[in-house]
């Protein structure tokens, strides 16, 4: 019993030891670079909080002037019926940001950011695995032979949090099919391709080497939800990440690490149209989204990619609260 406790002393002070060395190496060793901010944005969402698009994502451009965006390329709107695309609104968004000179990544494939996360086509779930896996592989191919032609794209994502388990029915991407997308996006385009993980919860390493992509993005959520501790904070400092950050440089060839999915909107346990305005906001307010900008700041990544204006235009226009698109544009505004 002693030589058992003693081996995990050991072990314990061992990991400690390591994580101390990539905790050095990512903080001491990599250049740390002003941190560039961007906004996800989500056209599907706009809608389903009873805006139009169109009308939100040029105030969203317009008055917070974001110089980076990721868009989304949801497969239910491009792919409605089989073999029948709509690329109309997505080609919108791109056209706007070429004239604003705003760098787009664009979001590729079946899994993508928003709930329910796998945005499937109605007539997606009467087909076998083996067929699903065709068909996912042939919208990748035919998003990116369509959207390559507009120069704002500099990166290419492909799938959301792909090998991480989220989503309403939304199975993680089979391995071999993440590298066959892959391989896709590469023999199409010559422009930089990012995968991504969860921050707080993924592994990191096992979807970099099996994508082997150039650049690895992660999400950074304070404050979550599950059924089983209601609502978390995260009791994680913002070295939680240069020392993930210093694991994932060590073991792949990955250097370009970035935050894509900062949170700052509430995580909604409901619909939003079932949570009291009170709960929203002491979930998530001007002072929260002010503490987790410094939070990203310290993680000593790149650049960071806010989450949740879609929220923040609902709050401005719908009740009158323009806390945090104000907040947001004095960060962005320069």
């Amino acid at each position: 019993m002693k030589k058992r406790i003693l081996e995990i002393f050991v072990g314990t002070l061992v990991l400690f030891f390591l994580m101390l060395v990539f905790f050095y190496s990512q903080h001491v060793s990599a250049p740390q670079e002003e941190a560039e901010w961007g906004i996800s944005f989500s056209h599907s969402h706009a809608e389903y909080l009873g805006f139009d698009w169109r009308t939100m994502y040029l105030d969203m451009l317009n008055d917070l002037k974001p110089k980076k965006l990721r868009l989304m390329t949801y497969w239910d709107a491009l792919e409605p019926e089989k073999g029948v695309y709509d690329f109309q609104a997505v080609d919108e968004m791109l056209i706007e940001a070429e004239k604003q000179n705003i760098d787009v990544i664009l979001v590729v494939g079946r899994k993508q950011p928003r709930w329910p996360e796998c945005h499937n086509p109605a007539w997606f779930d009467g087909y076998s695995s083996e067929e699903q896996d065709q068909e996912q592989l042939k919208f990748v191919k035919v998003s990116v032979e369509h959207f390559k032609q507009f120069k704002a794209i500099k990166i290419w994502q492909v799938e959301n949090e792909a090998l991480f388990n989220f989503g309403e029915g939304c199975t993680n991407t089979p391995k071999l099919v993440l590298q066959q997308e892959m391989g896709i996006v590469r023999a199409l385009d010559n422009r930089p391709i990012m995968v991504t993980d969860s921050g707080e919860l993924g592994r990191w390493v096992p979807v970099a080497k099996t994508a082997k992509p150039d650049i690895f993005g992660t999400t950074m959520y304070r404050t979550i939800y599950n059924e089983y501790t209601g609502y978390l904070k995260y009791p994680l400092p913002p070295g939680f990440f240069k020392i993930k950050s210093g694991i994932l440089r060590t073991l792949t060839p990955i250097t370009d690490i970035r935050g894509v999915e900062l949170q700052a909107e509430p995580w909604f346990k409901d619909p939003i149209e079932a949570t009291d305005l009170e709960t929203q906001m002491t979930l998530m307010n001007p002072k929260i989204f002010a503490d987790n900008i410094e939070y990203a700041k310290k993680t000593g990544l790149k650049e960071h990619y806010l989450w949740g204006v879609e929220w923040w235009y609902w709050l401005a226009h719908k009740q009158g609260d323009w806390g945090m698109w104000q907040t947001a544009k004095e960060l962005l505004v320069n």
